[in-house]
């Protein structure tokens, strides 16, 4: 029997919504809007990763043939990402502020631009705004699960280290190393941040916390607490540190975020909260999804649609209205894909 992991979800959710805080900076003060959402919700992203490495690892130990399941998950990924690419097909020519991209270009250069926007920036960061965390996640599976299924664990792990740290270096002190900054010129449409550079240490980390679930969640949850409490504080100065120096390329990771997201995994999986069960548990995880996806279309929509009316809206409205017409519309789409002919609706999440 499997083991549910109730609060896993739960987690995806919370992680969801600082993702939307991240992009919609909803709090009228600049310094909370960067402690609470630049900073502490930049354990978001590597929380996802890490989450799908150890639920990937977690089913292929109790399964015989874990290449095939791999293949299968893979494709309902790569379904996830069509469905989005088709349905924000309005979006893709959209930056944010809902200004065109391909502006002044006609000709070859257009058809050229469009072709890389549309498809190669699949491999490289986002064709539409956000799609990097899916092509990301799909690339680095297609490496941690598959490219390196026959390297020992202490031996990915080594790597995902070291790749974590080179990682890190170039975004936060990529702008002290003039190679760095000459290549990155070389390459504008990549964003080291926003590509599969990011998952691959994750997806390792999640896959040895799965391999050795039985050891990490026996740690004293109290421990883990103090720990995810101690890490608040340690963040807020992290990116107030990094944001007033000019020696970062970015700053979407940061070093105590990406210790949180670890923590923060070990706290859903412990044998402590293991004990929690959310019947709602399924929707949850469904939900967040939906709603990781659904922001960017909206965000891009408000300012556009607030220029066109006229009207002002604060941050926090655009904030809870995105949330609250994501709820109505998954609510809506969930009931509708009961319907077997609507069953296509679910791989919006």
């Amino acid at each position: 029997m499997l083991t549910k992991y109730d609060m896993l979800d739960a987690f995806k959710l919370i992680a969801a919504l600082f993702v939307i805080g991240i992009h919609a900076w909803p709090l009228p003060d600049v310094n909370s809007n960067v402690i609470l959402f630049q900073g502490v919700g930049r354990f978001a992203v590597p929380f996802f990763l890490l989450t799908t490495g150890f639920l990937l690892q977690n089913r292929l130990k109790n399964i015989k043939e874990p290449q095939n399941y791999v293949f299968h998950y893979l494709k309902r990924l790569f379904q996830f990402y069509v469905a989005w690419w088709v349905l924000y097909l309005w979006l893709t020519p959209l930056k944010w502020g809902g200004i065109y991209r391909f502006e002044g270009q006609q000709g070859g250069q257009l058809a050229k631009s469009i072709f890389d926007q549309y498809v190669l920036n699949f491999f490289s960061g986002s064709t539409f705004i956000g799609s990097w965390y899916i092509s990301a996640t799909i690339i680095g599976i297609v490496i941690v699960f598959i490219m390196l299924k026959r390297v020992p664990l202490l031996i990915q792990l080594m790597l995902g280290v070291i790749w974590l740290v080179i990682l890190l270096t170039i975004l936060l002190y990529g702008n002290k190393f003039s190679f760095i900054i000459a290549i990155l010129k070389h390459v504008p449409q990549i964003l080291p941040a926003q590509t599969f550079l990011v998952a691959v240490p994750f997806l390792i980390f999640g896959r040895i916390i799965a391999q050795y679930e039985e050891l990490f969640k026996k740690v004293p949850i109290t421990l883990l607490l103090v720990i995810m409490i101690g890490l608040l504080p340690m963040i807020a100065k992290e990116i107030f540190y990094w944001r007033s120096t000019n020696v970062t390329i970015s700053n979407e990771q940061l070093l105590f975020a990406d210790i949180l997201a670890v923590d923060i995994l070990l706290i859903a999986i412990n044998q402590a909260t293991l004990r929690i069960q959310i019947p709602s548990a399924k929707w949850l995880r469904n939900f967040s999804s939906f709603l990781y996806m659904g922001q960017f279309g909206l965000l891009v929509l408000a300012p556009l649609l607030s220029n066109y009316f006229g009207i002002a809206f604060s941050k926090w409205t655009i904030y809870t209205v995105i949330i609250l017409l994501l709820f109505l519309v998954f609510e809506i789409l969930n009931i509708l894909s009961n319907n077997k002919k609507m069953r296509f609706i679910k791989y919006l999440w």
